[in-house]
């Protein structure tokens, strides 16, 4: 299994993440948490999807998924290599014009989606040579898209809101109002918008994605590494295996490798990606 990861232009890393680079030689299932959405384009190879509501999709030749509310499942073909874009949440109003909601937990034809301008740029990353050069030509479409739909970014993106999600100290709905100086209502229609659920859904998953962060990090103490707003012990194993895929002794004992493998890459290349799997 190869993964590597490569910054996007400094002007567009409010939109897009980072790109990466994932291949198997044998096939393979793998777990992954729940994540915000990406772009794929399958260089070889193939596999399925198996979603947070059970259901299967197969992994077309380019295609985008939208946020993922719970853990799914990956099953690889053998030979299979990919390559990714990682979208944050100000990406999916400023590059696609769509709300999160609509796209949450669906895989849809990139195509198709997005029309014929993006196959030029899909056939130039499937015949680049390096990640460096895929996502170079990556760069230029997001360049593109961007000078295209700038006159009709009317949102102002709710950095409040991501605040928020990071927060170590789970702060209550009544803290993030008051940090947007919006109604109950405006809050649920924006983080929707931008992340693809309530603010008390999102709270719950990255609770579960920063303890995985502790036990990646070395805590094997389930208190600490849950933090202070899980009612018991049991109430933390169900959290996280809903939005991990695991239970924290199966995550402490690498059984979902891929999940690991991509929090130890982020480490390891210095990439800051906050709210973020992969």
């Amino acid at each position: 299994m190869e993964l590597r990861y490569y910054m996007p232009r400094s002007d567009l890393r409010d939109y897009v993440r980072a790109y990466y680079f994932y291949s198997v030689d044998i096939a393979s299932s793998e777990t992954l948490c729940a994540e915000l959405g990406n772009i794929r384009v399958i260089l070889r190879g193939g596999g399925m999807l198996q979603m947070p509501g059970g259901q299967l999709e197969p992994s077309m030749s380019a295609f985008l998924l939208g946020p993922t509310l719970g853990s799914y499942n990956l099953m690889i073909e053998p030979k299979t290599a990919v390559f990714g874009v990682g979208i944050r949440p100000e990406g999916w109003h400023a590059l696609f014009g769509v709300s999160a909601e609509e796209l949450a937990d669906k895989v849809i034809d990139l195509t198709a989606f997005a029309g014929g301008i993006l196959m030029s740029s899909i056939e130039e990353i499937r015949n680049a040579e390096t990640l460096a050069e895929m996502s170079a030509a990556a760069d230029r479409y997001f360049v593109d898209q961007l000078n295209k739909r700038q006159a009709h970014i009317r949102q102002r993106y709710p950095v409040e809101l991501a605040n928020w999600l990071l927060d170590p100290n789970d702060l209550g709905l009544d803290a993030l109002m008051e940090a947007m100086d919006v109604s109950r209502r405006q809050t649920d229609r924006l983080a929707k918008l931008y992340f693809g659920a309530s603010p008390k859904f999102l709270q719950r998953k990255y609770r579960a994605l920063r303890a995985a962060d502790r036990i990646r990090a070395g805590e094997t103490a389930w208190m600490n590494a849950a933090g202070s707003k899980f009612y018991d012990q049991s109430h933390f194993i169900k959290e996280f295996k809903t939005f991990i895929g695991v239970t924290p002794k199966q995550f402490i004992d690498n059984q979902a490798r891929l999940i690991a493998q991509i929090q130890q890459m982020r480490v390891q290349s210095a990439l800051q990606i906050p709210l973020a799997s992969f």
